[in-house]
């Protein structure tokens, strides 16, 4: 029975990430169920939680003051290493601190496998694939990136014909950016509005941050500064309430950028 409980602490950590828990306080919950599999020897329960732990460091601080002091043997965690479970962490990880490259080439791999994280964590990583194109596109507009947004959108409109609460948000934001991409700056606004609405009502504080933030960058882009400013002091407060310093930190560097316009 405690593989069972095992699994379900695994799946109370990754839901709880999904949907936007204090990044700190769920950094302690998944320590005390490391504890745990560690008094009952549970090697796949604490291979998994490592890797959330990771993920949930990073976002935090990088790792700078969170990392983890509980560590796999080596077989073990090379193995680890090389599966699909920790490219999907390291496409996460990426897009939260802003590699691209790496969120595309790390998500790319994931979605090739069959469904190896859940269809909850198929949808997720198909929404960062998704947004994360528009930053790899910007580099290389080629056809086969093209396609990325596109199926991105469809992939999530199917889900939140399941789920409005989980991701009808997540559609809003994935049009408000391919509004924005295509210069329909109209649509965009009202998507983006959507977007932080949406992640609002769900109470998806991290997903709305990650609203304003788009929002700022559009605004910025058409040359509305005062909105801009306004929606990266609003992204900046909801990353606080998330608890990343890591994109607490981003926001701050975009604010004093507007001191210099």
């Amino acid at each position: 029975e405690s593989g069972t409980a095992f699994l379900n602490s695994i799946q109370h950590i990754k839901t709880a990430l999904f949907s936007g828990e204090n990044l700190p306080t769920l950094l302690d919950r998944v320590d005390y169920y490391l504890e745990l599999a560690g008094l009952h020897k549970h090697v796949l329960a604490k291979t998994h939680l490592l890797m959330f732990r990771d993920t949930i460091s990073t976002l935090i601080d990088k790792g700078e003051s969170t990392s983890s002091k509980v560590f796999l043997n080596k077989t073990v965690a090379e193995s680890a290493n090389d599966s699909a479970i920790s490219q999907f962490h390291r496409a996460i990880q990426a897009f939260w601190i802003g590699h691209s490259e790496r969120c595309h080439h790390n998500a790319g791999k994931v979605l090739e496998m069959s469904s190896v994280t859940g269809r909850l964590g198929d949808a997720v990583i198909m929404f960062f694939y998704g947004l994360n194109s528009f930053h790899v596109l910007k580099r290389q507009n080629i056809a086969k990136y093209r396609k990325i947004p596109t199926n991105a959108i469809t992939a999530l409109k199917y889900a939140s014909s399941n789920s409005r609460w989980n991701f009808r948000n997540k559609v809003h934001l994935l049009e408000a950016e391919n509004f924005s991409f295509c210069g329909e700056n109209d649509n965009a606004k009202a998507s983006y509005a959507a977007a932080i609405t949406s992640a609002g009502c769900s109470r998806f504080i991290h997903e709305q941050g990650l609203a304003y933030e788009c929002a700022g960058i559009h605004h910025k882009k058409i040359g509305d500064h005062s909105s801009a400013f306004r929606f990266f002091s609003r992204a900046k407060h909801c990353y606080q309430e998330w608890g990343s310093q890591v994109k607490v930190a981003s926001m701050t560097r975009l604010l004093k950028g507007f001191q210099q316009i």
